[in-house]
């Protein structure tokens, strides 16, 4: 089996490096600037549980016409605004069988890559956790959760492979539940990105989370107007603001799973700030607002946080450090 991983950036890097460490055939699409790199440091994967593995040898290439033969699957790891354009270079190089996996935060991606490759060569993944790309080559996972993918009978390696190296993945059928789950949580992406702390910093100051439950409750109420059903790990979505609205000294008892992050983690929307990239806020806060619009229902919360964040990416300065205190003053 051949793998190619289209976009090996943070998560690109990281679980395709997790395939390749397990003995899958895995080659790496990358940029002309990280190709010396990769070919000096290779990838040192990391986790909060202590995982650490180095790969000296990363086949590496930049162009899918230095690919003599199409991949059997493709982890196509770019953000959602790449999609379009990776998807158009895809089509012309897959072959028939090839099975394309849209690992993207929000909702939509897979439609978009519809557009210009057959629907049923595409999948969907869900990658729940972040991660750190830092220097030569090390990219570090920095919290829990489960790997998913849309069933199919030829990512069952994939899924052994993921799991024997220590990466827990498992196939599900309704994954639309899945991607809008993973949507509600990745709506803490914004808030950490304007706050400019790691994630267990933030989480524990009781007015951030007070706004990352009105972006979710926005969210919930649309999802209900649509009759669309919501799948987390651990806890029911619909309590899930309002544990975040319990004080500081009740939420770190009865959310202590959801502290125990490493303290390095932080969201990829705040690196994209910080490395002056566009972010992913359209396909996140974004779809929250294109949802409810569609539902007539309200997406204030949702509405002056993607503000915020598209101020954040006009100033080039990189995560504007808001307050706990001014982020509710501005957005609740």
């Amino acid at each position: 089996m051949k793998v190619l991983v289209f976009g090996a950036g943070a998560v690109g890097g990281y679980i395709g490096g997790a395939l390749l460490a397990a003995g899958i055939d895995v080659t790496f699409l990358v940029r002309e600037s990280a190709v010396e790199g990769l070919r000096d440091h290779g990838f040192h994967l990391t986790d909060y549980r202590g995982l650490d593995l180095t790969l000296s040898e990363v086949p590496c290439v930049t162009s899918l016409s230095q690919v003599a033969v199409p991949a059997d699957i493709v982890l196509l790891t770019v953000k959602c605004t790449g999609v379009a354009q990776a998807a158009q270079e895809l089509s012309d190089w897959i072959s028939p069988t090839t099975r394309v996996i849209c690992f993207q935060n929000g909702v939509g991606s897979k439609s978009i890559a519809a557009k210009t490759i057959p629907s049923e060569q595409l999948l969907s993944g869900m990658v729940p956790f972040n991660v750190l790309y830092g220097e030569c080559g090390h990219l570090h996972r920095g919290v829990e959760g489960e790997l998913k993918v849309e069933r199919h009978p030829t990512l069952e390696p994939l899924l052994e492979a993921w799991n024997r190296i220590g990466i827990p993945a498992l196939a599900c059928d309704d994954f639309e539940s899945v991607a809008w789950g993973k949507l509600l949580l990745n709506l803490n992406n914004a808030v950490n990105a304007l706050a400019g702390v790691p994630i267990v910093e933030e989480l524990s100051q009781r007015d951030f989370r007070r706004v990352l439950a009105a972006c979710m409750k926005e969210l919930l109420a649309a999802l209900k107007s649509a009759g669309i059903q919501v799948d987390i790990p651990d806890t029911p979505a619909s309590i899930l603001p309002w544990v975040l609205i319990l004080p500081n000294w009740l939420f770190q008892r009865v959310a202590s799973k959801m502290l125990a992050i490493d303290h390095l983690a932080r969201s990829s929307m705040w690196e994209d700030l910080e490395r002056r990239r566009t972010t992913e806020v359209e396909f996140l806060n974004g779809a929250v607002i294109a949802l409810a619009e569609r539902q007539g229902v309200s997406a204030t919360a949702n509405r002056k946080i993607m503000d915020l964040v598209r101020q954040a990416e006009s100033a080039g300065q990189g995560s504007p450090g808001i307050t706990a205190q001014q982020l509710v003053s501005k957005v609740l």
